[in-house]
């Protein structure tokens, strides 16, 4: 049994206010009071500082005409006779407290409730006392804009905004009552859909009985009873106090419903008992939460108090409707009665007892036995057996690397337990960057949801308690529903070491899992695990094939998520791949020569030190990498030789301007120090200031960690980085990402090397801006601009790489428009070299396909070859015309 995940707020004890035509919502910290502010504000203008009133009932005297007009359009906006309950119901008394001349206590119950009916009407209510009508009307405009930031009452108030910014042409200086029907009249159909009270009395109670009906409808489906609409339509008119049917209904229901309602009200009148059709409705409703239909009970109560409020002020608006019975407040009693957490104490009964004998007198069989498929992981697979033997609920935490079984153990363990559905998965995503009020409000919706029959599994749990916003007010939740709910079944997944983290956050939530572990493959493992992966491919592997890509798996280390178990359906696809391409055979069988001796998960071959060499230009910044070559290939010397060596910081600054070949470098620096024994693949991982800060608050750390997780091995290179420290915004997370990462390159320092990049003043201010970067960043490489002797090799080279060539003098052309392009700090460099050549090969193909196609005036004529490949002077673009449109990015 579970509430609508929209309506879990009403369990918790966070500020809420509950429009129940919206929902529930949060109240912003602050906000009630940052809007009474712009309310005095107003009322302090110099426009209405001298419009007071001496006629109002509940503002202090003489009152503000701009407090009195709030003080109508807040009864007003919630909707004519609508509920509004929560914590932050009291909008007048919280955002006009000092105004009122006897202000009540305010109430932060979540049960409590009311149901204004309010007669302001747009144009003006109050402020129709003001000597100017147009300033008056200006003013209450100004009044509905303070009121901004109230979501259930965005689309209300959005939409009297439309009618004010768009009013109808008319004497502003009617009387009251023929404005306010000329206002009405102009208002289009988006405006009445969100404000039906502006199609009058008859109107709005048409609408209201529409659907007042259909929730009538819902709720008899959910919780069937014997009751008819009119009869239900009369015992309503009876909680009102009505002592008769209004002719109204006759347009709103059609006169044979309204009839049936005459007829049926002397009869239903006698003997009809307000508070016995009170506890008869309240346990029909009762009946229908626990079926599901929540926001149907909520609809037919909202329905039900604004059809109320309209009978009882007919002829006129809808007014605060007066003594009723309809059963808000039990309802609203009832619903957190039901759903919200409670502690369960086992009945010792249970267990003296024991289990129940089946109608044979045999006992009750337990679970199947479980038989394990994991591989090399004897101590899960001892959990799991442990766990699927016994009748008590299940609580596991298995902690180990990313790829080691842990997702494969706990599916495992959800078919064992036959409990009936599928299981909940949840991780660490779904909770990163919410509020611990809709963090908590999830976790304890998923844990009812699952209790008894349904295994919960959390993947990434240490993820979530350790996060420095949340995690710890969540590990104390998760420790308390694990109490409230005896009967749950948990896994939790863990990254290696994060038992002992979420030990650290709160020791007695570990006491309560079996805690296994699972570790990284031996060869044994890998080789199992490569014998499996072959299956699905149609083939199968020799016993010392089998064996040598056992220890080759086993040497090869993690790239990105391409790690342990996920490792052997690479080599197999690979091994395969190459097999079909050799033989046709049916079943293919891979023998030891078949195994390769290296696998290049990071698709690193080749001589990365040749082709930095090859590079065009970039004389500096190769001597700086030749220097950084050297260190590494001296620090293996001394430490051969049996010298103390201490392993050098390898994160550096890239500096220069775009398409100088920052990024080109740096994937080459990866495969170098990879083959220098530094790196473990050398992979590349892109990033920039969205792949690191967040937009909530807790986001920007976890993002950080996971990115740097995916580089760990090779090169983090992060772009504009200086983009970090620019924001103008207060609260920008990108210092936050800065301290993390600054963290997390000194945690893996070992198998990592970052690379910053970016303008070389902007970077100058990066490292300026955190104590702690310029000691962690101390070699810093300069990428000049490239020369136009060097850019026109660097054209020339990706002509050649595309399958063109240069008609002579291409060259000389494309060296006197560089001598003439303008040079700043976009000019694009390689990259406008690579956008030149594209719109180049674009313009020869035109030029080919003309003439193969012909024209009016030339006969067409077939291109030979090298026409083909040929690239001349006139396929150049024009730089000079637009060379911002060919300024690009780095390289």
């Amino acid at each position: 049994m579970r509430l609508p995940e929209h309506l879990e707020l009403l369990l918790t004890d966070e500020p809420v206010l509950d429009v129940y035509a919206h929902g529930p919502w949060r109240v912003p910290d602050g906000l009630f009071e940052e809007i009474a502010g712009r309310v005095d504000a107003l009322a302090a203008d110099p426009r209405a500082a001298e419009l007071t009133t001496d006629e109002h009932k509940l503002l202090t005297l003489p009152a503000s005409l701009i407090t009195a007009e709030i003080f109508g359009i807040l009864a007003f906006l919630p909707g004519g006779g609508a509920i509004k309950a929560g914590s932050r119901s009291q909008l007048p008394e919280r955002l006009l407290h000092r105004h009122l001349v006897n202000p009540g206590p305010l109430s932060n119950r979540m049960a409590r409730w009311d149901a204004p009916g309010g007669r302001w009407r747009p144009p003006v209510d109050w402020l129709v006392e003001a000597p100017d009508r147009k300033l008056a009307i200006e003013l209450a405009r100004d009044c509905l804009a303070a009121l901004e930031g109230i979501e259930p009452l965005e689309e209300r108030r959005a939409a009297l905004l439309r009618l004010y910014d768009d009013p109808p042409p008319c004497d502003v200086n009617l009387p009251k009552m023929e404005l306010r029907e000329l206002w009405h009249r102009h208002a289009d159909e988006s405006i009445l859909r969100a404000v039906p009270e502006l199609q009058g009395p008859v109107g709005y109670l048409d609408w209201v009985c529409g659907g007042l009906l259909a929730a009538h409808r819902t709720l008899l489906a959910a919780a069937p009873r014997d009751e008819t609409p009119e009869v239900h339509l009369v015992h309503l008119l009876l909680q009102g106090s009505m002592e008769h049917v209004p002719a109204e209904l006759a347009a709103a229901l059609g006169e044979d419903a309204y009839h049936e309602l005459l007829g049926r009200f002397p009869g239903e009148r006698r003997g009809f008992k307000p508070g016995a059709w009170q506890e008869r409705t309240r346990a029909w409703l009762a009946q229908a939460l626990v079926a599901g239909a929540a926001d149907a009970c909520r609809a037919w109560l909202d329905m039900s108090m604004r059809f109320i409020a309209i009978v009882q002020g007919l002829p006129g608006d809808p007014w605060f409707p007066k003594a009723e019975w309809i059963p808000v407040g039990q309802f609203q009693t009832d619903l957190r009665r039901l759903f919200a957490p409670r502690r369960r104490i086992v009945n010792p009964l249970t267990e003296t007892l024991g289990e129940p004998a089946g109608r044979d007198g045999a006992p009750r069989p337990r679970r199947p036995d479980l038989t394990s498929t994991l591989v090399g992981q004897p101590e899960a697979a001892a959990a799991l057996d442990e766990l699927s033997r016994g009748t008590a609920a299940v609580r596991l935490l298995l902690a180990g690397p990313d790829g080691t079984g842990k997702r494969d153990a706990a599916q495992e363990l959800g078919r064992s337990l036959a409990l009936g559905r599928d299981p909940l998965w949840l991780t660490d995503n779904l909770f990163a960057g919410q509020r611990l009020s809709d963090a908590v409000a999830r976790l304890h919706a998923d844990a009812r949801e699952c209790a008894a029959d349904r295994l919960l599994i959390i993947e990434g749990l240490d993820e979530i308690l350790t996060d420095p916003g949340n995690g710890e007010a969540l590990s104390a939740e998760l420790h308390r529903l694990l109490a409230v709910h005896p009967e749950l079944n948990l896994v939790a997944l863990c990254d290696a070491g994060g038992d002992e983290r979420i030990r650290e956050i709160n020791p007695a939530l570990p006491l309560g899992f079996r805690i296994a572990r699972t570790h990284p493959f031996t060869a044994a493992g890998h080789a199992e695990l490569f014998r499996r992966a072959l299956v699905p491919l149609g083939a199968r592997a020799t016993r010392q094939a089998a064996e040598a890509a056992g220890e080759l798996l086993a040497a090869t280390p993690p790239m990105q998520s391409l790690r342990n178990a996920r490792l052997a359906p690479h080599l197999a696809a690979e091994i395969v791949a190459a097999l079909r391409a050799r033989s046709a055979d049916a079943e293919l069988v891979v023998r030891k020569g078949d195994v390769p001796a290296v696998l290049d998960t990071a698709r690193t071959t080749g001589d990365p030190l040749a082709e930095l060499r090859d590079l065009t230009g970039l004389d500096t910044v190769k001597h700086e990498i030749a220097l950084l070559v050297a260190g590494t290939e001296a620090a293996r010397l001394r430490s051969e030789s049996g010298l103390r060596v201490t392993p050098p910081t390898r994160h550096m600054v890239f500096t220069g301007n775009p398409g100088t070949g920052k990024t080109m470098v740096a994937r080459l620096l990866g495969r170098i120090y990879k083959r220098l024994g530094v790196l473990s693949s050398g992979h590349l991982v892109e990033a920039s200031r969205a792949h690191l800060v967040g937009e909530y608050i807790g986001q920007t750390a976890p993002r950080t960690r996971r990115l740097v997780e995916r580089a760990i091995g090779g090169v983090l290179f992060i772009d504009e980085a200086y983009t970090l420290t620019q924001s103008p915004l207060k609260g920008d997370y990108g210092h936050e990402a800065i301290a993390e990462l600054v963290k997390l390159m000194e945690d893996h320092r070992e198998d990592l090397v970052v690379v910053v990049a970016g303008y070389q003043q902007e970077m100058a201010e990066f490292l300026a801006a955190n104590p702690g970067l310029d000691s962690r960043f101390p070699k810093q490489i300069h990428f000049p601009d490239y020369s136009d002797d060097e850019l026109i090799s660097v054209f020339g080279q990706l002509a050649d790489a595309d399958g063109f060539r240069l008609a002579a003098g291409t060259g000389d052309v494309l060296r006197t428009m560089l001598r003439r392009a303008p040079r700043g700090p976009s000019f694009g460099n390689g990259r406008l070299m690579r956008n030149m050549l594209d719109v180049a090969v674009a313009n020869q193909a035109d030029r080919v396909a003309t003439a193969a196609l012909g024209d009016g005036d030339t006969p067409a004529t077939t291109p030979s070859r090298d026409e083909l490949v040929t690239l001349t002077a006139d396929d150049l673009p024009p730089l000079l015309e637009h060379p911002e449109e060919f300024y690009g990015l780095y390289l």
